[in-house]
Parts: structure tokens; C-alpha cells; sequence
């Protein structure tokens, strides 16, 4: 029909305990304008595919116990833009907003649970949450450099890599915020630990390496990833301990992390108990 609305044949409940007070005649006439049948209330037990529940946000008190009962929930921001855009309210159980509104995020090195989170969350803001590497990913969200699509993102995407804060700040501000205060840091989810070098030198590394977001470890346990030794400690270290980590060297730490990003002059050995 050409005198067709976005919201037509919805029904939208808009109750002032769910909304910031300032927004609530801006919510209630973008909604009324644009087609839907208004509900000034709060009704847990209308939760059919044509219903909707404006809320402030996930924060809200009522937001588990209504999504919980099958309610479909949008919040304000996502409200205000589908009005603005004549876009039809989305189909998903809740928006937010529309902050990625076709965007493609793809996700790296993370459990199952939080998978879950981070697909909730950019499927909130109108997004797409990628399972496999494409070049049309916009984003890349890892837990740490030790992710496995974590170099593919870095050397052939090259897009912006984030930390999972990132999508959390873009729900809070209802835009896609700047990355640079959450790019991932190059020694991110390294535990790296340093032998055989002399104090000061030490100290410096140990700086190097919490700047760049990793972990110092004073002794070589099984939870270092990386080694950093003059070579004939590290042969004394092969000799002593069962561990499988990265060897690596101060000179080459620093060049790796300003020219790749990450430490890639680093050579893999397992270390093999003493047989004395």
C-alpha cells in the first residue's frame, strides 16, 4: 500500500516505569506516527510475534523476568531510528539499537558461553556475527593475541581488531565508538617470562612487556607462553624443565611489536627433563 507505515500492525507497549522520563512523549509519538497501536502499560503476558516492550535498556530491573516470558524488546535508541529510517521494528527477541545496522563482526578465541554473549550482543545492535574469515568483516573481536584468527586479522584483513569491551561501550553509547583505547595489545594473553639477563635489562623488558598488555612471570612455569633468554640459558632451561613455549630474544621483542603487531622471531621447542 503506498500510504503504508513501518509500525503498522504492531503493538507496541510503552509503560513511563520502563523509560527515562525525557524521551517518553518522543517514544510515544514516534510510534503513534508511524503506525502502531500504543499501549501505555506494561503487559509481561503479550508476547506474541506482533507485540513489542520498549525498555531503557538490559540494565533495567524488568528486563530479565520480560524476556524471560517470550516478551520481544526494543530499546529507545532503536525505537526513535526505525521511526526516523521508516524501518519496520526488528524481528529478534532485543534491540537496542541499530548502531550496526548491517555491520559484520566476526569473533575469535573465546568459550561458548561468551560466544553466546558477543552473538547477543551485535545481533542487539542490528549486526552480524560471522563464524568463518571473510574479507566483508568489518570488525574483528578476540580475547587475546593468542586467538586463532588473530594474526589472519592482523597481516590479511587488516580491519580494526577489539576487545570485547569495544561492543559493550558501543550498546552503552548506541554507536560504533572509536577502537583505538580497545585495540588488542600486541603481548595480550602472553605470559612471558625472562632468564639469564642481567637486572636493569630486566626491568626494562618487564615495563615492555606489561605496556603491551602481557603478563611478566618471574619464574618459568607451565603457564608462560613465551621465554626470553640469551641462548645459553635457554639450553640450560632445556635441560631443567618439561614446558612447551616460544623462545625469543629482547632485540627482536621490540622490532616485532612495533613492524608485525605480535612477537613472530620466535622459535617453538619443547623442553625435555633432565636425564641425569
Amino acid at each position: 500500500m503506498l500510504n503504508a507505515k513501518p509500525f503498522d500492525g504492531v503493538s507496541v507497549f510503552l509503560s513511563r516505569s520502563l523509560v527515562p522520563p525525557e524521551i517518553f512523549d518522543t517514544l510515544h509519538d514516534a510510534l503513534k506516527q508511524n503506525g502502531a497501536q500504543v499501549f501505555l502499560c506494561c503487559d509481561p503476558s503479550r508476547n506474541g510475534p506482533q507485540d513489542y516492550h520498549v525498555i531503557s535498556s538490559p540494565d533495567h530491573e524488568k528486563f530479565e523476568d520480560l524476556r524471560s516470558k517470550g516478551c520481544k524488546l526494543v530499546g529507545p535508541p532503536c525505537v526513535i531510528s526505525c521511526a526516523k529510517e521508516r524501518k519496520s521494528l526488528p524481528e529478534q527477541s532485543y534491540s537496542c539499537c541499530l548502531a550496526m545496522d548491517g555491520v559484520k563482526v566476526l569473533a575469535s578465541g573465546f568459550e561458548m558461553n561468551e560466544k553466546a554473549e558477543i552473538e547477543k550482543l551485535v545481533y542487539s545492535m542490528g549486526g552480524i556475527l560471522q563464524t568463518k574469515t571473510s574479507h566483508d568483516v568489518s570488525f574483528v573481536v578476540v580475547k587475546n593475541v593468542l586467538a586463532t584468527k588473530y594474526k589472519w586479522a592482523l597481516n590479511i584483513l587488516k580491519k580494526p581488531i577489539v576487545t570485547l569491551s569495544w561492543l559493550y561501550q558501543c550498546r552503552d553509547e548506541h554507536r560504533i565508538v572509536p577502537q583505538d583505547s580497545y585495540r588488542v595489545l600486541p603481548f595480550s594473553g602472553l605470559t612471558i617470562c625472562v632468564t639469564g639477563i642481567v637486572s636493569d635489562e630486566r626491568k626494562e623488558m618487564q615495563k615492555h612487556i606489561v605496556e603491551n598488555g602481557g603478563k611478566y612471570s618471574a619464574e618459568l612455569t607451565k603457564k608462560c607462553t613465551h621465554l626470553i633468554a640469551e641462548i645459553s640459558f635457554a639450553l640450560l632451561w632445556l635441560e631443567k624443565e618439561q614446558l612447551r613455549l616460544k623462545l625469543t630474544f629482547f632485540p627482536f621483542l621490540r622490532s616485532d611489536v612495533k613492524l608485525f603487531g605480535y612477537i613472530k622471531s620466535s622459535v617453538g621447542f619443547k623442553v625435555f627433563p633432565s636425564r641425569i
